[in-house]
């Protein structure tokens, strides 16, 4: 049977001790009780025991510039003797419905198997690249104007107002509240952090990274203008006595390659989250559409989810006098659709992975292709998916 499970049952982190292959530090349980305070967390329990259990996480994400409820999936996991009885389905149908009820959007999560979560509905959405860059190829920046310096104690609403801008820059990034920034952010006490300042003063970007046998490690790197990153490259630049190569990651569309003068630097693009749409129709009708105040346009959306059925059916969507407008309406039979997906195919479109012309392109959807191009110009696109975070 399903119940949820106080976070601070030690059951719980047994299991996720078990399952990851971790071995927690005395006292460090004791954080995570705290640091998962605001999570959910349900149980398949047999008898008096916990067979398996999955987290859910209160999350808010900007996706094209809208604060969207998301519901983060994490720590799902299964002792070995009651695997492969459905307790892990159970869980995600169950939690999916919570979420649905509870007003969440999206869901986001990190697969350790892409094929099993795509069962369920969740598609790959956000990639990253990971950099290895020897240290001779970063560039020093000579003519560079402004200053980078390291943090100090009492300025971290720094950090938090630097990464709000480039939240902006991208779509399904993390608005990160207090708690997530002190338990998941200023947690990590062995980074060095060091802020980039334009010429006014302002800050405009930040490193946060440690150096360890010869490496420059970045565990996170927040560029808001170009200047920034040139700043940040020379100050990275400056540690060529401590370290031979650095790692980072950053988005997958970054422009880093053209910072450098040998961009030949090794690049490793990583397949990074999945999001899955919960509610299709409230999410229809907060998205941010492109809606030129042009003369009224309409089209219909046919979709398909195997595992909240509710959202399976025909969206009708309006654009009007710079204004969009979304509802469910009837299947009429033999009535034509713009396009039919699949759940995993609306949430690539909406989250701007995919545009409904190179799905159609590829086979994956039907419809009418003209309607899908006129449709797509209603898309933003200019954010490219992204999550700096990890859970």
């Amino acid at each position: 049977m399903i119940k949820q499970i106080p976070v601070t049952n030690d059951e719980i982190y047994d299991l996720s001790a078990f399952a990851f292959q971790v071995s927690p530090a005395p006292g460090e349980i004791e954080k995570k009780k705290e640091a998962k305070k605001n999570e959910t967390v349900w149980g398949w329990v047999e008898g008096e025991n916990l067979a398996a259990k999955v987290h859910l996480i209160p999350l808010e994400t900007r996706i094209h510039g809208k604060v969207i409820k998301t519901g983060g999936i994490a720590s799902v996991a299964t002792w070995p003797e009651y695997r492969r009885k459905g307790a892990v389905r159970q869980l995600l149908i169950h939690a999916l419905g919570e979420m649905k009820k509870a007003g969440y959007l999206v869901s986001y999560l990190a697969p350790f198997s892409v094929p099993f979560y795509r069962k369920f509905g969740w598609e790959m959405t956000i990639n990253e690249m990971q950099f290895t860059i020897p240290m001779e190829h970063v560039p020093k920046y000579k003519d560079i104007t402004g200053c980078v310096r390291r943090m100090k104690k009492g300025e971290e609403a720094i950090l938090k107002e630097v990464y709000h801008a480039y939240t902006e820059q991208y779509t399904g990034m993390l608005v990160r509240d207090d708690h997530w920034w002190e338990h998941k952010i200023f947690s990590k006490e062995e980074l060095i952090t060091a802020v980039s300042y334009d010429d006014a003063g302002k800050a405009d970007g930040y490193v946060r990274y440690q150096v360890k046998n010869s490496k420059l490690d970045i565990d996170e790197w927040v560029a808001v203008t170009p200047e920034s990153k040139k700043r940040l490259l020379q100050f990275i630049a400056n540690h060529d006595s401590m370290a031979k190569e650095v790692q980072m990651t950053l988005p997958d569309d970054d422009l880093l390659p053209l910072f450098l003068e040998e961009p030949r630097a090794k690049q490793k693009q990583k397949p990074y989250f999945m999001t899955r749409i919960v509610n299709v129709e409230a999410f229809l009708k907060v998205y941010l559409f492109l809606t030129p105040a042009e003369k009224g346009e309409s089209f219909r959306l046919k979709v398909e989810d195997d595992v909240l059925e509710e959202n399976s059916g025909v969206y009708q969507i309006y654009f009007q006098n710079g204004s969009h407008y979304a509802e469910k309406t009837e299947d009429a039979a033999g009535e034509n659709v713009t396009a039919s997906v699949t759940i995993q195919q609306l949430t690539m479109i909406l989250l701007g992975k995919q545009t409904l012309e190179q799905l159609y392109q590829q086979a994956f959807i039907s419809g009418e292709l003209k309607n899908m191009v006129k449709l797509d110009t209603f898309l933003p696109k200019k954010k490219h998916p992204y999550l700096a975070d990890f859970f």
